[in-house]
């Protein structure tokens, strides 16, 4: 289970994680974004004690904490963290409701019609998560999650999200591509380039004796290089 920062369009929620393709949210996060003082008092358990219909749009995770042992945290889905709004009187809540408000109005009017661009909207949000997270093993567990939750595969999520990111991330991103197995190699392909910027796989390869990595290898470790340059 991976805990990560949930984002769409302007809404940031810090501690989240995808449950059956669906986003989940802790009672700190929500409270975080809600603005609550958190150190002092638990705003939202309070909210949830008052309003005990809620706790059934949550699901019980288990997570391991430092001292080793396993800890119950409740998660909320999209439905519990809107009743749980409802209920807040914090000015973040009361604006939410406004909107929300304005579109079930607009609904009724007729006037409420399904954007062309609504799932590009969630992808970039999506893409924005992803990228947010330096290059490594969470960056791939997020892009599992989008693939798990629009039913495709690993690699297919890896190019939407190039798409609309226009980064050139790669299903193969989770592993180090050889850095660890050859270390010696790649540090002479990083010393030539640099004498060669312009310079490619194949050349490197011919002008480097001794390599025990293919062309394709050493393209790869160049593109890495170039993305986490950038």
């Amino acid at each position: 289970m991976n805990i990560t920062p949930s984002i769409f369009k302007d809404v940031m929620l810090q501690e989240s994680c995808w449950i059956d393709g669906t986003p989940h949210f802790t009672r700190r996060a929500i409270g975080e974004w809600l603005e609550y003082d958190m150190s002092k008092r638990d705003p939202i358990g309070h909210i949830i004690r008052k309003n005990p219909h809620i706790e059934q749009f949550s699901v019980p995770v288990y997570l391991s904490g430092t001292d080793g042992k396993n800890y119950e945290q409740k998660f909320y889905n999209p439905i519990g963290l809107q009743l749980i709004i409802f209920e807040s009187r914090q000015p973040k809540a009361k604006a939410y409701k406004v909107a929300v408000a304005n579109l079930v109005y607009a609904f009724m009017r007729g006037e409420l019609k399904p954007s062309k661009w609504s799932q590009k909207d969630d992808l970039v949000s999506a893409a924005r998560q992803i990228l947010s997270l330096p290059c490594s093993r969470k960056r791939g567990s997020l892009v599992r999650d989008l693939a798990e939750r629009d039913g495709v595969s690993i690699q297919a999520a890896y190019r939407r999200v190039n798409k609309v990111s226009g980064k050139r991330l790669r299903a193969g991103i989770r592993s180090d591509k050889g850095a660890t197995k050859y270390p010696e190699d790649r540090e002479r392909v990083f010393a030539y380039v640099k004498e060669h910027p312009e310079a490619r796989g194949k050349e490197i390869v011919s002008k480097l004796s001794g390599l025990k990595v293919s062309f394709s290898r050493v393209n790869e470790w160049l593109r890495e290089r170039a993305f986490a340059l950038n």
